[in-house]
């Protein structure tokens, strides 16, 4: 029994803490994100294709919904991240095959719960976006059985947390590469060759998402160590779990807070008629390669901060985090950057229409171009939250990002009612938050080497 648990966990030594490390744990999210930003590029190329451009848009018009939801999902998960990488960390063995019983559990039950109420209030969520009446029906059918895949991605995102927190995330990023490359496939043969529309690309969706979280099911199943899922009711932990959602409620609520003033946006974009909306989930699609960095880097500093946290190493904190926030910014800037130089040519590939593609290139320059900040922010609250503070974050968050978005729409906009407008509180909302997260970082640094040393 002492040989299992000295094999507990992927994480044994203690140069563990290392640029080399942090690398070799984020490229294979990096990985992951190019997969999965592909295979949703090609599932556009796909509706754009072979239904229509209204199809296009009422795929695109669901965006800010289903994503409101699925952030919550993913950032829930961090909860689970944060706590186990913590209790690696630490040293706490006899403690984590209850934290990841726990935590599975967890994202089963909010899974389905997110499924249940977004079908039910589908209507009434397109409503309140005012999706144009032409691509209304589309939007609808398309969100309600999209919904129904929120299930397997709360399982999924459950189980990517458990294996990252113990520096694993390779088999997530084939588990995804598989999930995406069937979603691709059953695209074409829906969409393409069934012509079921919408419904054929929802369908495929939810498909690919029951297929990731069945692997990562069994991934864990099968692990040996301290981080196997062991099916064993009397292991669930209510503690435990009150604690993931502790840490994990905050972060669900950033990402919702994100996504809502993003809905309040695509409520304004909607104003703008069906075809600006088709040339906006166009740009979206491209834009969505910037993340490549934007989320595997606040990642790697969300699981690396809390480890540190947890094994006490507190003034390796900062290094880390600096090599973080350059790799991150800089990774993003180049691609957005390129992504504008060839702004044309991707947009042209998703539209023949020269109008959409006009439309397309605004939001390339006033948001893509300027997704760096988004990065840099997301890593500097990832690492607040890592050294244990998680509410603070979210509320600068809500008045910062939120706040500042919907003062910004009811006030400015209102008066200057044009696209370049819209999107320039994007980057205005992440340069504000960031600048006030920023001291936040510093002084609860500051704090925990100052009272406990190092």
């Amino acid at each position: 029994m002492e040989d299992k648990q000295i094999k507990r966990t992927n994480i044994n030594r203690e140069d563990d803490y290392s640029l080399r490390s942090i690398l070799l744990f984020a490229w294979p999210i990096m990985l992951a994100n190019i997969l999965q930003i592909t295979f949703n590029f090609a599932d556009t190329l796909v509706v754009g294709n072979f239904v229509s451009e209204r199809g296009l848009a009422a795929v695109g018009t669901t965006s800010p919904i289903t994503i409101f939801f699925i952030w919550g999902l993913n950032g829930l998960s961090l909860g689970a991240n944060v706590l186990i990488s913590r209790m690696i960390g630490a040293r706490e063995d006899k403690k984590l095959p209850s934290a990841v019983f726990s935590a599975m559990t967890i994202g089963l039950v909010f899974g389905i719960g997110v499924a249940i109420f977004g079908i039910v209030t589908a209507p009434w969520l397109l409503r309140m976006l005012s999706v144009p009446e032409d691509i209304f029906a589309q939007a609808l059918l398309y969100m309600r059985i999209y919904f129904l895949a929120s299930i397997g991605i709360g399982v999924f995102d459950f189980g990517a947390s458990i294996l990252r927190a113990d520096g694993n995330s390779k088999d997530p990023t084939l588990y995804l590469g598989i999930s995406g490359v069937l979603n691709v496939l059953l695209n074409l043969l829906f969409v393409a060759l069934f012509s079921w529309g919408v419904a054929g690309a929802a369908l495929a969706s939810v498909i690919s998402q029951v297929v990731a979280a069945t692997l990562i099911l069994m991934k864990l199943m099968k692990e040996e160590g301290m981080i196997g899922l062991k099916r064993d009711l009397s292991l669930f932990d209510l503690n435990l779990a009150i604690t993931m959602l502790k840490y994990g409620i905050p972060s669900a609520l950033q990402n919702q807070l994100f996504s809502f003033s993003n809905m309040m946006i695509q409520s304004s974009i909607n104003s703008f008629g069906s075809l600006f909306v088709a040339a906006n989930t166009a740009a979206n699609a491209i834009e969505e390669y910037v993340y490549v960095f934007v989320d595997a880097f606040p990642l790697a500093a969300l699981t690396y901060t809390s480890r540190m946290y947890g094994a006490k190493r507190y003034k390796d904190i900062f290094k880390m985090t600096l090599e973080v926030f350059v790799i991150c910014g800089l990774g993003a800037f180049v691609i957005g950057f390129f992504i504008l130089l060839n702004g044309n040519f991707f947009l042209g590939l998703l539209s023949s229409d020269q109008e959409l593609v006009s439309l397309g290139l605004y939001r390339l320059k006033y948001v893509t171009f300027f997704l760096f900040l988004n990065g840099l922010l997301d890593v500097i609250v990832n690492s607040i939250r890592g050294m244990g503070i998680v509410t603070l974050p979210t509320i600068v968050t809500l008045f910062g990002v939120c706040g500042f978005r919907i003062l910004y729409i009811y006030t400015y906009f209102s008066s200057h009612h044009d696209p370049k407008t819209l999107y320039l509180c994007f980057p205005f909302s992440w340069l504000l938050t960031m600048m006030i997260q920023l001291p936040i970082w510093y002084m609860r640094y500051k704090q925990i080497n100052t009272l406990k040393g190092n």
